[in-house]
């Protein structure tokens, strides 16, 4: 059955509050018994000290007495009281022994105590967070089930097939020409892929952490990956949750300006009439282009490497961090980065040396930077509607709930543990503590026990 955080912290507190108040029992009855042995142990004190006088009073008498019946009356009352003497001494030693033992148990739930109550603050102060972060994610999911999400999907897909987006592809055409556009869509969309490539490194490196977490640390390790995992899917509803409106909105404002245009309703057109004359393909622009375009497959070259190397470090990281530095794998892929940056600098440096990088740069300098963003945002509405037609609200939500689950069940998993390993602890100091003070009293329990004080 599935369980969610909110459940998982409730447990938590009732099982710590339970124990909070066994703790508080507990520790009444260790110290009820406690002063129970004290008040024993003081009565005994003075009766045998009476019982010690007593004893020396009739031996002085004795030491007087020459009367054969009172010496033998007096050795029988001093035989009863050294009897009752010792009776007395063995009677003390077990109220020693009662009060030794309500001592290690007021200490071990005094301990107890504190940390049960500690314990029962802290998950009453993460129910409250868990409550509130639930009814954050509930409302989140209220509104992906809801206009304008619950159709986000259809509504990319009939965006991107609209009279709107026929006729912004158009304008651009009708602005960029094909071989400008070539290179400029290569350049965006390696830069784009390269930015997600980081960002993706950082969740395999959050993910690699939890692995070895969950490898090498037990329960409380996997919980760490669970609550990484929580994390990942929890801050994909939200990034949709908060940007799949806005992309979606951003899409329909760029192709309706650049269908406006088109239809002549707004102006001025992202070039002017001169610049549309200035920025025409020639035969030196369209082979200064064609030249060009292989040094972005060079940068991707680059860019891979430098990914590769991203994953070799996870990879080494998990099999022999001892040996990040100095692992051949490791160098090859640090050379790689160096021999593929290096084929980029030749080929850079041979399309200035032939004078086509001139070329292109004066080419390119023709369009405003105006025109180049309205180009860029054209790009990104065309990867915003992709991205939207291929995500399903309902598929995030449903992926936060096992996650949550797996989270909690892990937590409880781990929670659990840490309890049986305070519980045997608890269980060690206690006997530790009775044994220290049974060694103490050992040699007069002995004496007492073989002379027969008690039974």
């Amino acid at each position: 059955m599935a369980i969610t955080l909110v459940q998982y912290w409730q447990q938590e507190r009732d099982i710590h509050e339970a124990a909070q108040t066994a703790a508080q029992n507990d520790l009444a009855m260790s110290q009820a018994a406690l002063v129970a042995a004290k008040t024993s142990l003081d009565t005994r004190v003075a009766a045998l000290e009476k019982l010690s006088t007593d004893i020396a009073t009739n031996r002085g008498k004795l030491a007087t007495t020459s009367v054969p019946s009172q010496v033998t009356a007096l050795n029988n009352t001093i035989r009863d009281q050294i009897v009752q003497h010792r009776t007395m001494q063995g009677a003390i030693l077990d109220d020693q022994d009662t009060i030794a033992s309500a001592q290690s148990d007021t200490d071990a739930a005094t301990s107890v105590l504190k940390r049960t109550t500690t314990r029962v603050a802290a998950s009453s102060a993460a129910l409250t967070a868990a409550t509130e972060a639930s009814k954050k994610r509930q409302l989140l999911k209220s509104q992906l089930a809801a206009p304008p999400f619950d159709t986000m999907q259809a509504d990319a897909t009939a965006l991107e097939a609209s009279a709107a987006a026929t006729d912004a592809k158009a304008q651009i055409d009708a602005n960029f020409p094909a071989p400008l556009q070539a290179i400029a869509f290569k350049r965006y969309a390696t830069r784009a892929a390269r930015a997600a490539q980081i960002r993706q490194t950082v969740s395999d490196a959050e993910a690699a952490l939890g692995t070895a977490l969950s490898t090498n640390t037990g329960l409380a390790g996997d919980a760490a990956k669970k609550a990484t995992d929580f994390r990942h899917a929890e801050q994909a509803l939200n990034d949709y949750g908060t940007r799949a409106k806005m992309r979606y909105d951003h899409a329909v404002a760029v192709l309706t300006d650049l269908q406006a245009i088109k239809l002549g309703t707004r102006s001025p057109d992202l070039l002017s009439v001169q610049e549309k004359l200035d920025v025409a393909p020639s035969v030196a622009r369209t082979a200064a282009e064609t030249n060009a375009e292989p040094l972005d497959a060079d940068r991707k070259d680059v860019y891979t490497a430098r990914n590769d190397l991203d994953v070799q470090t996870l990879t080494q990281i998990g099999a022999d961090v001892d040996k990040l530095a100095t692992d051949p794998a490791m160098k090859a892929k640090r050379d790689a980065i160096v021999a593929k940056a290096a084929s980029l600098k030749t080929a850079q440096d041979a399309l200035v040396t032939s004078g086509e990088r001139k070329t292109l740069d004066e080419w390119q300098v023709v369009v405003q930077d105006a025109a180049w963003r309205a180009l860029i945002d054209y790009y990104e509405t065309a990867a915003a509607l992709t991205e939207l037609k291929a995500t399903a609200p309902a598929t995030l939500a449903a992926a936060l709930d096992t996650a949550e689950d797996a989270y909690a069940v892990a937590l409880g998993a781990a929670a659990k543990a840490q309890r049986q390993s305070d519980a045997l602890g608890d269980v060690v100091t206690l006997r530790a503590a009775r044994a220290d003070a049974s060694a103490a009293s050992l040699s007069g329990r002995l004496l007492s026990a073989v002379r027969g004080d008690s039974f």
